[in-house]
């Protein structure tokens, strides 16, 4: 029984968020939009402003985020595991917006690198409980696609995302080097770092008024 039991939690429980990314290039963009709105289920359209926690515990790679998107939805997402990898642990809270920045003050005493980053997301639904979002970034895109999964599925699941980049004609990002070259751009050109101080809060102040 507590065989049969264990199996059912296992199957059950999808705390692994398995994502692959791409780049995607400004000639591709548009191309690639018209296509996702033919053959997929647009969810959302949104923006979204986000501050970001990295750091580490006890050896693991811990990314906290604070976010907020145009639709109002606030939410804290905590993801364990190396930052470039597609799988993930993952766990969410939604909050309200007026909990926002006490939260942000709260992460801040953590001494983790932290960063303001704001996203232009096209959400669309794959079926099967998989999306797929295109971000824009300033003058950069790229491709987040997910299912969320238990350890099982994982092999299974990840060539089902990989078929779909095939499908669309996208290179998935294979490694960390590739992963932290896009970060460094991403850092440098679009986003911003945060040091917690008067200033950078009311920037985000600022900033979290338009949401």
């Amino acid at each position: 029984k507590y065989a049969n039991f264990k199996h059912m939690r296992e199957k059950i429980i999808r705390n692994i968020e398995l994502e692959l990314r791409a780049e995607v290039f400004l000639s591709q963009f548009n191309d690639l939009l018209k296509k996702l709105k033919r053959q997929a289920r647009l969810i959302s359209c949104t923006k979204r402003l986000s501050v970001m926690f990295l750091g580490g515990i006890n050896n693991s790679s811990i990314d906290i985020r604070v976010r907020i998107d145009s639709n109002g939805k606030s939410e804290v997402v905590a993801k364990k595991g190396d930052f470039h990898a597609h799988d993930r642990m993952e766990v969410s809270q939604g909050i309200n917006k007026d909990q926002f920045v006490g939260i942000v003050k709260t992460f801040s005493i953590f001494g983790f690198h932290s960063k303001i980053t704001e996203r232009e997301n096209f959400v669309f639904d794959l079926d099967n409980d998989i999306n797929l979002t295109l971000v824009k970034a300033g003058k950069f895109f790229y491709v987040e696609i997910e299912k969320m999964s238990n350890k099982k599925e994982k092999k299974e699941n990840k060539n089902k995302l990989l078929k779909i980049f095939s499908d669309l004609n996208l290179k998935p990002i294979k490694n960390k080097t590739e992963f932290n070259e896009l970060c460094e751009r991403l850092s440098k050109y679009s986003d911003w770092f945060f040091d917690g101080s008067k200033k950078h809060f009311k920037k985000l102040l600022d900033m979290l008024s338009a949401y």
